[in-house]
């Protein structure tokens, strides 16, 4: 019978043990987020930081992705607009250049034909 009891409690105590590492690693990751997102980091009036609770931690990192994935969003969409606008500039750059090369051969006809540009 003792033996049996023995067992339980080294299962136990093992999974006590396995229970206390993960959470340790949970707060740990949480203590990180708190210190890379930028809300969490408030100074209190003493200089030092203030610890904010895990759920206020986690619900400033969320809040934080979906402002980034949004900023991202707007980002790619100007990135998108942006290369557009290239295409358009380099379409218009070619059409300019062909009209001054036109307008060339119009000058030197006119020149040819004893017409003075002013």
């Amino acid at each position: 019978m003792d033996v049996v009891y023995q067992r339980d409690d080294k299962r136990r105590a093992t999974h006590n043990e396995v229970e206390r590492r993960r959470r340790d690693k949970i707060n740990s990751w949480i203590v990180k987020l708190g210190k890379i997102i930028p809300e969490c980091k408030q100074e209190s009036v003493k200089g030092s930081f203030e610890s904010q609770s895990k759920g206020g931690i986690l619900a400033k990192a969320c809040d934080y992705i979906t402002e980034l994935r949004e900023s991202n969003q707007r980002l790619m969409a100007y990135a998108k607009e942006n290369e557009q606008l290239l295409v358009e500039v380099d379409t218009l750059v070619q059409k300019c250049d062909l009209l001054k090369s036109e307008n060339d051969k119009l000058r030197a006809l006119l020149r040819q034909n004893g017409v003075t540009i002013v």
